[in-house]
């Protein structure tokens, strides 16, 4: 778990952006729902705090997704666009 540290860096490929649209990062854990980290952006870096009641999601090899989402974010709090990227969480190298 990250404890030192309460932020994600997260790097990008890049990737278009979309008029009207977002990149909106997502914790799957094992069991329940994806739980949103924010939005990302679609090129370079962005570092994200993480709030205290989702620090425990955020275990190195947790599945991470990112979903295309109406600017702003998912308007339900759960993921409403296509999931686009899919990977796990890893430690800086």
């Amino acid at each position: 778990m990250i404890d030192a540290d309460p932020a994600l860096l997260i790097r990008a490929g890049t990737v278009e952006t979309l008029q009207n649209q977002a990149y909106e990062l997502w914790a799957v854990p094992a069991s329940g729902a994806p739980v949103s980290l924010g939005i990302v952006n679609a090129s370079g870096e962005t570092e994200r705090d993480v709030a205290e009641d989702k620090r425990a999601l955020l275990e190195t090899g947790v599945t991470l997704a990112v979903s295309l989402e109406p600017e702003g974010g998912s308007p339900t709090g759960a993921p409403t666009g296509p999931v686009l990227f899919v990977g796990a969480l890893s430690t800086p190298q």
